[in-house]
């Protein structure tokens, strides 16, 4: 016994903290690249996500050799003067310049290897090359707009790019501060209300630079470049340590997998059997690295690059678009799905159901109307639907969905899943949105807008410039008051400073809608003394589409 406790306190006192350290040296790293969500380095299908993760590999590499260098002289000087017995004094050290000097010059070299690597990969990434074509990336609560200027200035839900193209996004949100992500292409840009902000992207597409077909290959799920190791033992090891009941286990599916349908089905960047089924192209995972809110997890979106003949087709078929009906179920399975669920049960304890639900049921133009005015104006609070009390927080849909969108969704709800709500019709939701306020946004076009409305929204939308241009439109060098610019009938020059910027001033009014601009000129037409009329956000939609740039 005295044998063993003798052995017990020597292995204590000299080895187990050299163990320990020795296994974590050892341990640290590979969990890092074992343990299940580590990931893999994806932003390799474009020139610029390329250029990223080779410097990360870069850094790495040298990171790992200052990582051993590092704890060889730890450990070795652990053991060359470790105490040896209770009553030895070690011998003092006071340094050893030759080696402080060597590794502070060793030291330095590293930096500024690192240092101009990095500038020059960050010079190309950021620096904005000439361009072909520019789409605006627009954020809100929970969702994502992109808007073509190039192409008549239409609006789609995902971002359609095409391959082997230099493709400008100018970025803003509408609300709070976003950020656009796409791993996979190496974008990552902060959305920041009132302001834009720029990065370009060349996507591979179906076919790389070197031409190889990658939609085929990443169909078969090889990975061109990754830090995590192919069947690595502890990675089997944390699998079968897996503690999550088979009970417990998500089976339905979120934002993400309904938006980016590859992930849905399986597939690796293969497009699905859905809208861009007839096109040659290769879709990327998008979504929101900011924690806007709430709904934050589930705000993805699709990034589609197709070949230029593909993207040529699809800028025909959006053009052409406008006459087709509008599906009911689609829209809802893009808009709603997500939080409501695709059999409308809801998700319990945050989001109601809809199939069975009070406020779909009732087949009564008061129960429409209130079902209409819920999707136009979104809902906060708490409520009760079939017994139960939910507090969540629904966005609005009046600035994304013209009439027949709304009535079209409505209806798929109304009349799904067992519902009979009966359906409503365009007139009924024109005649709930004017009550609400909001501007008319039928699917043939705007109807003209009240003066007085366009007055009063104006006026509210001023006092974000009241900074700059002062309350009675007389500060700074751009005086509103008396300017020419301002009161002209030809609203081309105004309409160009707004959405184009100047040396002086950013481009405020890109990111601002038909209707907000038109109410911001009709305030400023209106007032400081000026004799201007009103401005129709229809004219704004002409005038835009022929000076923005």
């Amino acid at each position: 016994m005295k044998l063993l406790r003798r052995i017990k306190n020597n292995v204590s006192t000299r080895h187990v903290a050299s163990v320990l350290a020795l296994l974590g040296v050892v341990l640290i790293p590979a969990l890092a690249v074992a343990i299940p969500g580590s990931g893999e380095l994806t932003a390799i299908d474009t020139p610029t996500g390329r250029e990223q993760t080779e410097l990360y590999n870069f850094i790495s590499k040298i990171c790992l050799v200052v990582f051993v260098i590092v704890c060889a002289v730890m450990f070795g000087a652990i053991l060359k003067f470790r105490r040896r017995s209770d009553d030895e004094r070690p011998e003092a050290v006071h340094g050893n310049l030759k080696i402080e000097m060597g590794l502070l010059l060793a030291a330095s070299v590293v930096q500024i290897v690192i240092g101009i690597k990095t500038i020059d990969v960050m010079w190309y990434v950021e620096k904005l090359p000439e361009t072909e074509m520019t789409v605006e990336a627009i954020a809100y609560q929970w969702d994502w707009q992109f808007r073509y200027p190039d192409a008549g200035g239409f609006v789609s839900e995902d971002l359609v790019i095409p391959a082997h193209t230099n493709v400008k996004l100018e970025i803003t949100s509408k609300d709070v501060i976003h950020s656009l992500f796409v791993p996979e292409l190496g974008i990552k840009m902060d959305c920041v209300p009132g302001r834009f902000n720029y990065w370009w992207v060349n996507a591979d597409g179906p076919l790389n630079q070197l031409g190889i077909d990658t939609k085929a290959k990443k169909a078969e799920g090889e990975q061109y470049v990754t830090t995590r190791p192919d069947n690595l033992p502890l990675l089997t090891v944390l699998n079968a340590l897996n503690v999550v009941d088979e009970a417990e286990t998500i089976t339905q599916y979120g934002g993400l997998e309904r938006r980016v349908t590859y992930l849905a089905q399986g597939r690796k960047n293969q497009v699905g059997d859905d809208r861009y089924a007839k096109y040659d192209a290769v879709e990327y995972r998008g979504m929101c690295a900011e924690n806007c809110g709430k709904d934050h997890y589930n705000m993805y979106f699709r990034v589609v690059a197709m070949t230029p003949e593909s993207y040529a087709q699809w800028i025909e078929d959006q053009k052409n678009g406008g006459s087709k009906d509008v599906n009911g179920s689609e829209l809802y399975a893009s808009k709603c799905a997500s939080c409501h669920a695709a059999d409308g049960s809801g998700v319990e304890g945050q989001f109601p159901p809809l199939a069975g639900s009070e406020w779909v049921n009732e087949d009564n133009d008061e129960n429409k109307k209130r079902h209409i005015q819920v999707v136009l104006q979104g809902l906060k609070g708490e409520i009760t639907v079939m017994g139960k009390t939910y507090n969540g927080v629904m966005q609005p849909w009046f600035n994304v969905l013209n009439d027949a969108e709304v009535a079209a969704v409505v209806n798929h709800e109304r009349v799904s899943w067992g519902n009979a709500g009966g359906e409503v019709n365009e007139e009924m939701v024109a005649e709930v949105r004017a009550s609400l306020g909001y501007p008319a946004f039928s699917a043939g076009g705007a109807a003209p807008v009240d003066e007085n409305e366009l007055f009063s929204a104006g006026r509210q939308i001023y006092a974000a410039c009241v900074t700059c241009h002062g309350a009675d439109g007389k500060k700074g060098p751009a005086k509103l008051a008396g300017s020419s610019m301002v009161t002209s009938d030809d609203a081309n020059a105004y309409v160009s400073m707004l959405v184009n910027g100047t040396k002086a001033k950013s481009a405020m009014g890109r990111s601002m809608s038909d209707y907000d601009i038109a109410a911001l000129m009709t305030y400023t037409r209106k007032s400081f003394g000026n004799s201007g009329g009103a401005v129709q956000p229809s004219k704004i939609s002409s005038v835009r589409e022929a000076v923005q740039k």
